[in-house]
């Protein structure tokens, strides 16, 4: 099936009453049980079965199996948050050696390497993803963005794939910004897959989780990090999300629409310096666009103003689009990365990366095209 028809109808067979056509959620802790044998065995795992939604709950994993559908991988697990998620990927991968992570990820994520894991004695590297060649020999676990935040650009995760068995690592990718509608990286070599679920696949801006998808066992073993560390997610929230996902694809074509022609018209004004989506064909990414991304850029794009100043004043014109640190809701939401997504790093790294004092990032949404150019001009004038 399409994967506009699995986010529809995945997830839900296995623990639906016959009537029920929209999932049930079940707002409880704890289940119970008639004998003590059976209690045993599903607390032990010999039986499957709910014990204590800590350790697993049935709104969860109807949300994991609609998720492992879209990805194409054999399981998956659900935290409380996308953070969550990365660790508990990163927790079953390395394997107890490094990890590595590309240059151009999210703040959160170099946070947790530099802020959280090194502390712990976890040698935590760096190298440059678009040269996958540069992938650490003594790496056991490599993450890297299948489009990296801020500024959607692509790397070759064929090949990224590759670098990293060939030194007995596994690949994680984040593919929060590209989702499965664009990029299924699982296709491409990768060992696991992670998003912020609170993004595009929930898409209302009202849920706060995370998700990893692959191979079984090692989805077993995030699992169980999740479970350990108390990062597994309620069941409120994983209804929630199973019912964004029903919109998914509708709401995810329209934004990649939106998101290319705002890009076109971004790059006509005068006062824009640069515009980053790999849907322009003076894009550096353009090639890899038509590789990995179905020939699309993300829902997502970054421009660069003058300074912050300029950035400053563009954002305070906006009245439609309002500023939050977010992205990948149905209303369209502009960020300033150098003091929100990646405040982490310092002014000389960020602009090493290519976020500019003067950098936006606009996260598309449902809107009429029309009416985003009226909005997005009127700003700029």
């Amino acid at each position: 099936m399409h994967p506009d028809t699995l986010a529809v109808h995945m997830g839900e067979e296995p623990l639906l009453a016959p009537s029920s056509l929209v999932p049930p959620i079940y707002q409880t802790s704890v289940f119970t049980f008639k004998d003590l044998y059976t209690a045993a065995d599903v607390t032990g795992g010999v039986q499957e079965g709910y014990s204590y939604a800590r350790i697993g709950q049935p709104n969860a994993d109807m949300f994991a199996a609609a998720v492992a559908a879209l990805e194409g991988g054999p399981a998956a697990a659900v935290a409380a948050s996308g953070m969550g998620a990365i660790l508990a990927a990163l927790v079953a991968a390395r394997d107890g050696r490094a990890v590595a992570a590309a240059d151009e990820i999210y703040g959160g994520s170099v946070a947790l390497l530099e802020g959280f894991l090194r502390p712990l004695g976890v040698s935590c590297l760096r190298f440059d993803a678009h040269h996958p060649e540069s992938v650490p020999a003594e790496a056991g676990a490599v993450l890297v963005e299948s489009a990296s935040n801020p500024l959607g650009r692509l790397s070759d995760l064929s090949a990224l794939a590759t670098a990293a068995h060939r030194h007995g690592a596994r690949l994680i990718v984040d593919n929060t910004f590209a989702t499965p509608y664009l990029c299924r990286p699982l296709e491409h070599g990768a060992d696991l897959v992670v998003h912020s679920v609170t993004k595009f696949l929930a898409g209302h801006g009202d849920v706060t989780l995370g998700v990893v998808t692959g191979e079984r066992d090692l989805v077993r073993q995030s699992q169980t990090a999740l479970v350990t560390f108390g990062a597994t997610p309620d069941p409120f929230a994983c209804w929630l999300a199973l019912r964004g996902l029903r919109t998914f694809g509708v709401r995810m074509q329209r934004a990649v629409d939106n998101a290319r022609g705002v890009a076109g018209f971004l790059a006509g004004r005068k006062e824009v310096l640069r515009v980053h989506h790999a849907s322009l064909p003076g894009h550096g990414d353009h090639a890899l666009a038509a590789r990995f991304l179905s020939g699309e850029g993300p829902a997502i794009l970054a421009f660069d103003l003058q300074d912050e100043a300029a950035a400053a004043r563009f954002i305070e014109r906006l009245e439609m689009i309002r500023y939050a640190p977010s992205l990948g809701d149905v209303s369209t939401i502009v960020l300033h990365p150098a003091t929100t997504s990646h405040r982490q790093l310092e002014r000389a790294e960020q602009q090493r990366l290519g976020i500019l004092p003067g950098t936006i990032r606009l996260s598309l949404g449902i809107e009429r095209l029309e009416d985003l150019l009226a909005e997005l001009a009127h700003a700029l004038d």
